[in-house]
């Protein structure tokens, strides 16, 4: 009989590799990961060399009410017993606000929770084996960030990471000084933020040469401090030689160029305005870009490293994403159709709320190109659905109302165009995101579409007039509001009686139609059991070739 320790390298691998799943972005999930390094020596070499990977800083809000998935976290405690059987130790850094400064001690305050495995790794001096440096927090969905509290959270990354390093009254004396009335206006306010900054780059710079084999930087913060979006910055550039995952999904500022020649994996979710302090990327290595810009639109500056040069190469881009805001369809042309954009290897492109001009659209459109997603703009999309689509095999078109509320008949218009051009597409799918159904919905004929996704309430006499005109349409998602029971009532009445008003099957090739309703008539009964919902399954009669039906409340 095999042990554990006997089984074969591969299939540890594949067990270790499904319980260690998650451990590299939640600490709760690295923590009970650890227990399985104590089965047997065979699983202690390999599972070491894969937790260890990930030096882990995630920041906990006082305000946050535990739910029952977070009561392993919530039961952390703050010192436990290092076994070299591969228990447990780690530190739980707690800071409350009244530890910035009595000036501005809050009554009451409660303790920002900093959990780290950083303390673990240095004790047992792995630290040459840490690849992976991420950053989270877990906060309450609605939640007013004071200053305090994410001077707080910051300070207590500062001393989880760097009081080893520094000191703690040198690590932590400037920024006590932040919130000391009398000490900023005895100095500038350059002054002050230069002696912050110093000890940041002072500690990053000892963190990085104590740590020097991470390629891999994720930060996903909500709203933190200036002073932290500093030190990701600092943590970046210190390692930007040798970084190819870099992930910023938090405001920050780039006040220098971020090479990263090595670089092949970007998400850049900056999200609110930052000006023009982007970093400068090279292009080359890049093989997926992620890039976010919630009030701007979005610009190849970030991708020129040369200004002087008018190419701009994505040699190695497979996986493209841009989400911006939509410019003038004028603004920046002379600029954008001077450059020379080239994307041999591209094969996924999402699009939300992006300007295209023509060089663009050609540029994106090559021959390896399989999976299209265009949402915001439909004039982006038609001028990359002009060109020839060659291998495309997936086109997603999403059409939002509270984005463009007067546009839906050009909408109609300039989809009519381009999914009559799609005949070679496996699978094409619209969506049409509104409050209400409008009659220029009529005007449609799609005769290629395969998915359709309709987020308004349509009556069952204007939907089969629809669904006529998308005569190969195969899965169709409907939403019904019916507050109004009288409505709900008439629809029932309606597909109940479908014979009557349509004598004949339809044609339609539907295999698949998902219902959700929102409606608090159907709250106390499920949907399928409803007299609706058995109503409904009159449209297999209708739609001979429907299979399957949900509906969902």
């Amino acid at each position: 009989m095999k042990t554990y320790n006997n089984l074969p390298t591969l299939v540890t691998a594949k067990i270790l590799a499904f319980a260690f799943s998650g451990a590299d972005g939640d600490i709760a999930i690295w923590k009970q990961a650890l227990s399985l390094l104590s089965v047997c020596h065979g699983w202690r070499v390999q599972g070491v060399n894969t937790l260890y990977r990930y030096a882990i800083v995630k920041v906990v809000d006082p305000n946050l009410i535990m739910d029952d998935s977070d009561e392993e976290e919530s039961d952390y405690s703050d010192e436990e017993a290092v076994t070299d059987s591969g228990g447990s130790d780690w530190e739980s850094v707690s800071s409350s606000i009244n530890c910035i400064s009595d000036a501005f001690a809050l009554d009451g305050g409660d303790p920002i929770r900093v959990y780290t495995n950083i303390k673990l790794i240095e004790k047992l001096g792995l630290e040459s084996m840490v690849k992976q440096l991420l950053f989270s927090e877990k906060q309450p969905q609605v939640l007013t960030i004071n200053e305090f509290d994410s001077m707080g959270a910051f300070i207590s990354i500062l001393e989880a990471l760097f009081q080893d390093l520094l000191g703690n009254d040198k690590l932590t004396e400037p920024f006590n000084e932040w919130f000391d009335l009398e000490y900023m206006d005895a100095v500038s306010d350059n002054q002050a933020e230069g002696e912050c900054y110093a000890v940041i780059k002072a500690a990053t710079d000892a963190f990085i040469n104590k740590y020097p084999n991470i390629s891999s930087i994720n930060a996903v913060m909500i709203n933190p401090h200036e002073f932290m979006q500093k030190m990701i910055v600092e943590l970046a550039v210190g390692y930007d030689k040798q970084l190819t995952k870099f992930v910023c999904a938090m405001p920050a500022t780039f006040s220098y160029t971020l090479l990263a020649p090595n670089l092949a994996d970007l998400d850049l979710r900056l999200g609110c305005s930052i000006d023009d302090n982007l970093p400068t990327i090279c292009p080359g290595s890049l093989r997926t870009i992620q890039f976010m810009l919630d009030d701007q639109p979005f610009n190849w500056d970030v991708f020129r490293v040369d200004k002087k040069s008018k190419t701009i190469a994505f040699d190695n881009l497979v996986y493209l994403s841009l989400t911006g805001t939509i410019q003038d369809s004028d603004a920046g042309n002379e600029i954008t159709n001077n450059l020379n954009l080239s994307f041999p290897k591209l094969e996924r492109l999402f699009l939300e709320n992006i300007s295209l001009t023509t060089n663009e659209a050609l540029a994106m459109i090559g021959h390896r190109l399989k999976w299209l997603y265009c949402e915001g703009s439909i004039i982006a999309a038609s001028q990359l659905c002009k060109q020839p689509l060659r291998d495309l095999d997936t086109l997603f078109l999403i059409w939002v109302e509270e984005e463009y509320p007067d546009e839906l008949d050009d909408f109609v218009f300039l989809a009519n165009e381009i999914f009559s051009k799609t005949d070679d597409i496996k699978y094409v799918h619209c969506e049409i995101r509104a409050a209400n159904f409008d009659d220029s919905m009529l005007g449609i004929y799609w005769p290629y579409l395969t998915h359709l996704s309709l987020g308004f309430t349509i009556l069952f006499e204007d939907l089969f007039e629809i669904v006529q005109n998308v005569p190969n349409l195969l899965e169709l998602n409907m939403v019904i509001d019916y507050h109004d029971v009288n409505v709900i009532t008439e629809a029932t009445e309606f597909l109940t009686n479908i014979k009557k008003h349509y004598p004949t099957p339809s044609s339609s090739k539907i295999e698949t139609l998902r219902i959700v309703i929102e409606c608090a008539t159907l709250c106390s009964n499920p949907c399928c059991q409803s007299p609706f919902g058995k109503a409904v399954q009159n449209l297999r009669w209708y739609w001979p070739q429907l299979k399957n039906i949900d509906i969902q409340n």
